[in-house]
């Protein structure tokens, strides 16, 4: 359905996001293993969904896009917002905040003021939903005159592809930030409980602003 110039350009840029954040030294901390380990994993959705797409089921790739955007979302949550007994409490299996909460605390640092992550949710999080849980959307895609059979639209599968890359974009700049904070965070002590001494990038604004081609990262986790 899309071109083999489209799914080989998808191929080169999962390879060079991943490079990107490969073996780059983490801090130790919960709070960055949590975080980095949903960030890697939005990653790992977004490889999925450009292999699912170049053996066209599409409807597993489109499934998948809710749970890569979510992984994102909890993972910039838990780097900058979440308080160290919320770390603690997600590690362990605990209750944790509903998504509007994980997605409005975020939009609260810098790097989100333009509420960019609510404006993502807000177009896109019922076809989202429908995709994910099978809805009628979702299902009118496999549907024809003749059959019960996939009946995807071809720009659709471009527009799946796309906003996948942006949150592989998205979770690759999360990781990379974190890098950097490596020796602000060991001596900081002092920082607030909050936030752990993380704060968000701007950088990661501009990204939801403009086109991005976009994957998984083994980021290493310092010892």
């Amino acid at each position: 359905m899309l071109s083999t110039a489209r799914l080989q350009a998808a191929g080169e840029y999962v390879e060079w996001l991943r490079l990107a954040v490969h073996e780059k030294a983490l801090p130790a901390s919960n709070r960055v293993r949590s975080g980095a380990s949903c960030l890697a994993i939005s990653q790992e959705h977004h490889h999925s969904i450009v292999v699912l797409t170049e053996h066209e089921l599409y409807a597993s790739s489109f499934a998948l896009l809710r749970v890569a955007f979510e992984a994102y979302v909890r993972g910039m949550w838990l780097v900058l917002c979440a308080s160290e007994t919320q770390v603690g409490q997600f590690l362990n299996g605990e209750e944790r905040p509903n998504f509007g909460v994980l997605l409005g605390q975020p939009e609260l640092t810098p790097g989100f003021s333009e509420n960019v992550l609510s404006v993502l949710k807000k177009r896109h999080w019922a076809a989202m939903c429908a995709y994910t849980h099978t809805g009628g959307l979702h299902v009118q895609r496999w549907n024809t005159e003749e059959a019960v059979e996939p009946n995807y639209d071809a720009e659709e599968v471009k527009q799946v592809l796309f906003f996948a890359e942006l949150i592989g974009s998205l979770a690759v700049l999360g990781i990379a930030e974190i890098a950097p904070r490596r020796a602000a965070c060991s001596a900081g002590a002092g920082a607030n409980e909050g936030s752990g001494g993380m704060r968000s990038n701007p950088s990661i604004e501009r990204t939801c602003q403009r086109p991005f081609r976009a994957l998984w990262p083994a980021a290493h986790v310092e010892r």
